[in-house]
């Protein structure tokens, strides 16, 4: 990950003065990805002081009167977990907030048991990693792996029927079509019988690896044969 623009030395200190002011209404913190890293790969300073400062915030935090979630009143955080993730061990979700909505600032759990069903009001997007309730953010499967990623994150989709591919399954290639004149994507359902399944549009004829729409522009400026 890039480095950040502020570092970590100079902003832990401000951030240590918050929360020890009485009365600390501070809510939510998001760090840079290159701070929580394991401290085997990060600076002596950053693996030291860092964690430090999440000790500090999770003891706050505690101090609090009791949080309980906005749809069940569970008591938060539960089974042990922290505010803030603070086991170096996970290096997805050590230093990243937990039970608390990006979008509002609410907090909730992220299974909430109402009249004996469970409802999954809170939902984790596998690529910035952020906390959505679903009133903030509608939560996207990946056409292609199946992973949970959030409206901010997705930015590919298939042309035809809309569904989302998350950016590791574009960049690898799975499970959809790309056109080489537009960049359109198709999904493998969405794209026609004339295509081979060879991850790009793959005219089996004049060998034109693009979308119908760009095959007939190109059909009809000369540059092709074959206009479908």
């Amino acid at each position: 990950s890039p480095e950040p623009q502020i570092s970590c030395s100079n902003v832990l200190p401000i951030l240590d003065s918050i929360i020890e002011r009485e009365g600390c209404t501070l809510k939510y913190l998001e760090f840079p990805s290159v701070w929580r890293e394991e401290p085997s790969t990060a600076s002596a300073f950053t693996a030291s002081a860092f964690h430090a400062f999440i000790g500090s915030y999770n003891q706050m935090m505690r101090n609090r009167e009791e949080i309980s979630c906005m749809e069940c009143n569970e008591s938060l955080p539960y089974n042990g977990n922290e505010w803030i993730d603070d086991d170096v061990s996970d290096p997805i979700f050590y230093g990243t907030h937990s039970s608390t909505c990006y979008g509002c600032l609410k907090h909730y759990c992220y299974g909430c048991i109402i009249n004996g069903e469970r409802r999954s009001i809170m939902g984790n997007c596998v690529t910035c990693k952020r906390d959505y309730c679903v009133r903030c953010t509608t939560m996207h499967d990946c056409r292609s792996c199946g992973q949970k990623n959030c409206n901010d994150c997705y930015e590919h989709k298939c042309h035809n029927c809309s569904d989302k591919f998350c950016s590791e399954c574009v960049e690898e290639g799975n499970d959809y079509y790309q056109c080489e004149d537009c960049d359109k994507l198709f999904c493998l359902e969405c794209n026609d019988g004339q295509f081979e399944e060879t991850g790009m549009c793959h005219c089996l004829v004049c060998n034109d690896r693009c979308c119908d729409d760009c095959r007939l522009q190109k059909f009809r400026r000369g540059e092709s044969n074959t206009p479908t």
